[in-house]
């Protein structure tokens, strides 16, 4: 018996062993594209074109990219390492400002320390804060 494969539109004779594993890979596409209608599954490059990729028709404009996202992820740990070499009061400061919303007039009241030190406090933390970074 002569066994053929057709590829482009031409028969292909091929062995017994080449024709049941065509098959046999065959059925196994047919089947996954079977059970894909089944569970309604869809999938983007179903939609590609020559001029674009199918996935980008849902790109969220919005969304910030994977690079901006490493670099706010690395600044963020950073920013970590600098807060933790600072005092005890100074993260303290920190925490109450920026994490609690405290204003400083609240914290100058809870503390009893006039506002223009609390102020003074705050901008020489965030310069040493900037040029720790800026290492």
């Amino acid at each position: 018996m002569d066994y053929y494969i057709k590829v482009k539109d031409t028969q292909v004779p091929v062995t017994e062993q080449v024709y049941k594993a065509y098959c046999q890979g065959y059925r196994k596409e047919r089947y996954f594209r079977e059970s894909d209608y089944h569970n309604k599954t869809f999938f983007y490059d179903a939609l590609d074109t020559e001029d674009m990729n199918g996935s980008e028709m849902f790109e969220d404009p919005a969304a910030e990219s994977v690079e901006a996202q490493a670099e706010r992820h690395y600044l963020w740990e950073m920013l970590r390492e600098c807060i933790k070499e600072l005092s005890e009061n100074e993260q303290e400061l920190l925490c109450r400002i920026y994490v609690y919303g405290e204003s400083l007039r609240a914290l100058s009241k809870a503390k009893g320390i006039p506002v223009t030190t609390l102020q003074s406090r705050h901008q020489k933390l965030l310069k040493k804060l900037r040029k720790k970074l800026e290492k």
